[in-house]
């Protein structure tokens, strides 16, 4: 204890020092444990069922090398009586929106169906109530419902009294008989559901038109079902594997009831399928490989935070070491042992990464608050993780801290070992320090420069990436242009109630003076490379999505767009005139083969079966408007909307007269006071809509940022002890140059062109790691090159110009030396 009380004694006579060591510990330990605890959450353990790996997911390999997920309802009960899984349960994956009214005005709910046997197949518990039953999963039985965790907190403040409330999906009373556990989000985690129902129960809150089951009798055509996204989860068998589980599957093949019609391809093999274990399947296929890539990322930038804040601590361990070289001589002489002295080095260092570790808990939850507004590739919001720290997680940062500090401060120790009373002597004799011992300090900031870079290069990377993106549009503002969409089908509006609403809506707007500009649009759907157009009679394939857009004659003065070449749409082009568009001038170049596309005739027979086909002549070409940034060349037609009513949906656009904010209000209002239970989308302008499909980078800057600032800073401390120090070592030296000559520029030279030398070595290592970095970075960067060197170029300038800048003041104290001063003071 007495050793104990001499360490914090020592540490308080330095505040200084000792606070930004565990500042610093705790920043890279709190990174770190958050960040871990992240991935964790999304990779190692982001469902919370019971024995996860005997649960698996049932897909069917396509050519194209993909895995197809989801089946029609039909081929459920045929997998899950065929005996190769334990159990077998089901869930509509769509996510479907409902209107769901709670207390007062119905509101878009995303709705989940799933079997009955859902949750005891998963492994779920229900804390609150209870689960389905077969009864519940019938056809006609009383609808009931499930709500998660979330939207019972949200919805009704975690109220026990929830049990037996009646809730109107669709306008149909629905019965909540249960609450499940925290943290259960569904099986995909790009979308959380909120209220969850007996699968059977969609055929009486859903359009009865609709044949939801793919019947034979049903309405529509039998295999053309929207429960075509049902995803099939089985439990395998104890001791059995997923491959085998797959080949009995594959070996089982399909049923004739399910196959009928088709005409099997001579030479073709049955059906191949996959089991993917529900961790895996809960991120969605296309973005596992991103996700994988990101983690990665993540997971070095914060252990190279941890690594720097460990080093900074060793470095200051290392330097109030060297400055107690007399103290420890003198020790020496009056009996005590080196291993004494060594161990009150190690106490001082084990003192601190407890504080650290400490403090590093209120780090790791500011980073959460932080990063709940984010994504991460795939759509997976950050928020529905519900995230929370990890224990394990949270020890194994700790432990790593205390580690790699206490083995610095071994290395500090053993200049305490290696203390002696010749030593000492040796220094007030003026002798320059030790070189090895300037070698490790060195060594320690070298590492704290490269770190500092690549975090921060990274930071400018991926924020010059979302600056490109947002200025993808450079024709208008998109900070000022707002669009939402208005969808009028669940409130049992007809077409024709519908173009009311929004002809009512337009006038209430019109003339209003947040509003600069409105207009309407409806989304006519798109052709895929699959698909061909007729263009002049000649037949052609395009080589992505070609999208059909009706709009109204203001819609390219609503976006700020001039027509490049043709006419805009006038009042003239009405239903019954001869039938126009204006295509995008990426389009108009293809059809045109780079000519002047106006005059060309495009047949569109599928957009109004069975009517004969739609022949389009192009009036006009606008330039790209670009929505995606995966799509830098859109294929668009636009047609005028008189002529392709949008039946019961309308996008609506509004360009802000100088708020967006204020544009935003004015909108809500109009569309309340027309029907006050529409609930719109959200309304975003066109800089948040790029902004979200950038949520990625933004994230990726934000972290990277924060980072390197701590990186930069460490750095910049770093630095400064080590200019400092070395000042002070070299004091007598110094007065020996002043006396021999040398003038005080001169002098301050030699401390700044040390410390350009050590830092440009930092910035030679940290560019190099930059560079082997670029692969990982790459795919998340957007018209910008890893290897940037605008960006790079100034992130090394900054750290440069900061670190000669904190070595100023040691420069010139070491200027102004007296020798006289010197020698009176040895």
């Amino acid at each position: 204890m007495d050793e104990i009380r001499l360490a914090v004694r020592r540490l308080r006579k330095r505040p200084g020092a000792t606070i930004a060591s565990i500042v610093t510990l705790a920043c890279g330990i709190g990174a770190a444990a958050a960040t871990w605890s992240l991935l964790s959450a999304v990779l190692l353990r982001p469902l919370p069922v019971e024995d996860p790996e005997r649960l698996v997911v049932v897909g069917q390999s396509q050519t194209d090398g993909r895995t197809y997920n989801a089946f029609n309802y039909p081929y459920y009960p045929h997998f899950r009586d065929t005996g190769v899984f334990e159990h077998a349960a089901a869930e509509w994956t769509s996510g479907m929106s409902l209107l769901v009214a709670t207390h007062g005005l119905p509101a878009p709910t995303r709705v989940t169906f799933v079997s009955h046997n859902y949750f005891d197949v998963l492994g779920i518990r229900i804390p609150l109530g209870r689960g389905f039953t077969a009864d519940d999963d019938r056809r006609g039985a009383p609808p009931v419902a499930l709500l998660t965790d979330r939207y019972w907190r949200r919805a009704f403040d975690a109220s026990p009294g929830v049990l037996g409330r009646t809730l109107t999906v669709a306008g149909k009373p629905v019965i909540v008989v249960g609450v499940a556990a925290r943290g259960f989000r569904g099986l995909n985690l790009s979308a959380a559901p909120e209220v969850i129902l007996p699968f059977h129960v969609i055929a009486d809150v859903g359009p009865a038109s609709t044949n939801y089951f793919a019947e034979p009798s049903g309405p529509g055509t039998g295999r053309s079902s929207p429960t075509a996204g049902v995803a099939v989860i089985g439990r395998l068998k104890p001791g059995t594997t997923a491959a085998q589980s797959a080949a009995q599957l594959s070996g089982i093949g399909f049923p004739p009831a399910l196959t009928a019609g088709r005409t099997p391809t001579a030479g073709q093999p049955g059906p191949q399928f996959v089991l993917t274990d529900v961790n895996t399947a809960a991120i969605p296929e296309a973005a596992r490989a991103g996700m994988t890539q990101f983690s990665k990322l993540l997971g070095a930038t914060v252990s190279l935070l941890l690594l720097i804040g460990c080093a900074t601590v060793g470095m200051l361990l290392l330097v109030r070491t060297e400055a107690r070289r007399d103290e420890f001589a003198m020790c020496l002489a009056l009996g005590a042992t080196r291993a004494r002295l060594a161990r009150g080095i190690g106490i001082e260092g084990a003192i601190l990464a407890v504080a650290g570790a400490t403090c590093a808990l209120p780090v790791a939850w500011w980073l959460f608050a932080g990063a709940r507004a984010f994504q991460l590739p795939g759509g997976v919001q950050i928020d529905l993780l519900e995230l929370s720290l990890d224990v394990r997680v949270v020890g194994v940062a700790v432990v790593a801290a205390l580690v790699a500090t206490l083995l610095i401060t071994i290395v500090a120790g053993a200049f305490g070992f290696s203390a002696n009373l010749s030593g000492a002597l040796r220094s007030r004799a003026g002798a320059t320090p030790r070189l090895g011992r300037r070698r490790t300090r060195a060594a320690l900031v070298g590492a704290q420069v490269a770190v500092a870079l690549v975090l921060l290069a990274g930071a400018g990377l991926f924020t010059r990436s979302l600056i490109a993106a947002l200025n993808v549009n450079p024709g208008f503002d998109a900070k000022r242009l707002v669009s939402t969409s208005v969808s009028l089908t669940p409130y049992g509006y007809t077409p024709e109630r519908a173009s009311t609403f929004f002809d009512d809506l337009e006038g209430r707007l019109s003339g209003n003076p947040a509003i600069a500009s409105l207009s309407l649009s409806a989304y006519q759907g798109g052709m895929t490379a699959h698909g061909q157009l007729v263009i002049d009679g000649e037949s052609r394939k395009f080589p992505s999505t070609v999208w059909f857009t009706a709009i109204d004659e203001r819609h390219f003065e609503t976006l700020g767009l001039a027509v490049m070449t043709g006419r805009n749409f006038t009042p003239d082009d009405r239903d019954t005139s001869p039938r126009v568009t204006i295509v995008s001038d990426s389009f108009g170049r293809m059809l045109s083969h780079g000519g002047n596309p106006i005059g060309q005739r495009v047949t569109m027979p599928h957009l109004r079966p069975p009517a004969p086909p739609d022949v389009m002549e192009v009036v006009g070409v606008v330039p790209d408007v670009i929505t995606n940034v995966s799509v830098l060349d859109p294929l668009m037609m636009y047609f005028p909307l008189s002529q392709h009513p949008g039946g019961t949906s309308r996008t609506v656009s509004v360009r802000a007269a100088s708020s967006a904010d204020a544009a935003r209000r004015e909108l809500m209002a109009a569309i309340r006071q027309i029907e006050p239970g529409v609930t719109p989308a959200p309304m975003l302008t066109m800089e948040e809509r790029l902004g979200r499909q950038m949520s990625t980078q933004r994230f990726g800057a934000m972290v990277l940022g924060a980072l390197g600032v701590i990186a930069a800073l460490l750095t910049v401390l770093g630095t400064y002890v080590l200019a400092e120090s070395m000042a002070v070592l070299r004091m007598r030296e110094m007065g020996i140059r002043a006396a021999l000559g040398a003038r005080r520029r001169q002098l301050a030279a030699i401390v700044l062109a040390e410390t350009g030398r050590l830092v440009g070595v930092g910035l030679i290592v940290g560019l190099f790691l930059a560079w082997m970095a670029g692969g990982a970075i790459r795919s998340f960067l957007f018209r910008v090159q890893p290897f940037d060197p605008a960006t790079l170029g100034a992130v090394a300038a900054a750290i440069l110009s900061l670190a000669l800048l904190v070595s100023v003041r040691p420069a010139m104290r070491a200027a102004r030396v007296d020798l006289g001063a010197v020698l009176k003071d040895q």
